[in-house]
């Protein structure tokens, strides 16, 4: 028998809500819920229960989404050179 949150033997994840998220990322409530609505360009991967809306913590999507977002300061450095 497999339970909602189990995706394929052996791996589990975690369902969490918003403000857990949100916690866990160190962002306010109002970002996360911010960038799930569908007018966002790359909404952060959710599953939608009629109005209610939860996250696979661990999930290879969030993940992924994650990665995403990271951001390599040396290579989006703008660099000056001096004259």
């Amino acid at each position: 028998m497999s339970s909602p949150e189990r995706i394929q033997e052996g791996t589990h994840y975690e369902v969490i809500d918003f403000v857990e998220l949100a916690r866990r990322w160190v962002l306010p409530v109002s970002w996360v819920r911010g960038h799930v609505r569908s007018r966002v360009t790359g909404p952060i991967p959710h599953i939608r229960f009629g109005r209610y809306v939860r996250f696979r913590w661990g999930s290879p999507e969030l993940e992924g989404w994650l990665a995403g977002h990271m951001v390599n300061s040396r290579a989006s450095r703008k660099r000056t050179r001096l004259p």
